[in-house]
C-alpha cells in the first residue's frame, strides 16, 4: 500500500537523487557538476519550479501504518506559476553561481523555450520517477495518478510531460495510463548536447 505526501526538509537528498534519475543529463548540461546540490537548495527556496511546494512523494506503508522512506518523487506545477517565478528563478540561480550565471543564461533560455507550446493553465510534471530497486510494484502509477489529482486540483484541465523519444519502457508505462502523443520536442544546447523528447498529454 502507498502513500503521497508533501515533502519536509529531510526529503531534499532523495527528491534531488530521484530528479537527476528522471533526467536525461540535460539537468546536469544546463547546471554543471553540482547539479544535485543544487537542486537540493532549490527544493528550499520558495518560486522556482523544483521549490517543495511543487513536489509529492511516495512511500510505502509499512505494517501497523508507519511510513517507510521515500522512494518516488515527482515535480510539476501550472505552466502559469512557473512563468510567474522566471525572475525569482533567475535570482535564485544568480545568488547560486554569482556572476558565471551569464555564461548560463542561453543555454536555460533555449531550455525554457520548450514550454512555449503549452497552455497557461496546463499542469507541466517536468520530473517523476521511483528508485530503481522499487519500480514495476505499483508505486510509480500511484505516484502519477496523485500528480494528476493535484492537477485536478490546480484548475489544469490536462497534464502534460515529456519523455524520452528512446525511452520505449516509459512511453509504454505513460500510455498504458492514459496519455497520448502531442509532439515532439527537441531542445538544442549547442557543445552541450541536443536532446530529444515526445510531448504526452492526458485529459484530466
Amino acid at each position: 500500500m502507498y502513500a503521497v505526501y508533501s515533502p519536509n526538509p529531510a526529503d531534499a537528498g532523495v527528491i534531488s537523487e530521484l530528479i537527476l534519475q528522471s533526467d536525461c543529463g540535460m539537468l546536469t548540461a544546463l547546471f554543471g557538476a553540482r547539479v544535485q546540490d543544487l537542486l537540493r537548495w532549490l527544493l528550499d527556496r520558495r518560486d522556482n519550479p523544483y521549490s517543495s511546494s511543487h513536489a509529492l512523494v511516495v512511500t510505502e506503508v509499512l505494517a501497523g501504518e508507519a511510513r517507510g522512506p521515500a522512494i518516488g518523487a515527482m515535480v510539476g506545477a501550472l505552466v502559469s506559476t512557473t512563468r510567474a517565478a522566471d525572475l525569482r528563478t533567475a535570482a535564485h540561480l544568480a545568488r547560486w553561481y554569482g556572476p558565471a550565471v551569464i555564461a548560463r543564461l542561453p543555454r536555460l533560455a533555449r531550455a525554457g523555450a520548450a514550454l512555449e507550446g503549452l497552455r497557461r493553465n496546463d499542469f507541466y510534471l517536468s520530473n517523476i520517477a521511483v528508485l530503481p530497486a522499487q519500480r514495476g510494484r505499483g508505486a510509480g502509477a500511484f505516484l502519477l495518478r496523485a500528480a494528476e489529482h493535484r492537477a485536478r486540483g490546480a484548475g489544469a484541465p490536462r497534464l502534460v510531460l515529456d519523455v524520452e523519444a528512446h525511452n520505449d519502457g516509459a512511453r509504454a508505462f505513460y500510455f498504458r495510463m492514459g496519455y497520448a502523443r502531442e509532439s515532439e520536442v527537441g531542445i538544442d544546447l549547442g557543445r552541450h548536447g541536443v536532446f530529444s523528447f515526445l510531448r504526452l498529454a492526458r485529459m484530466l
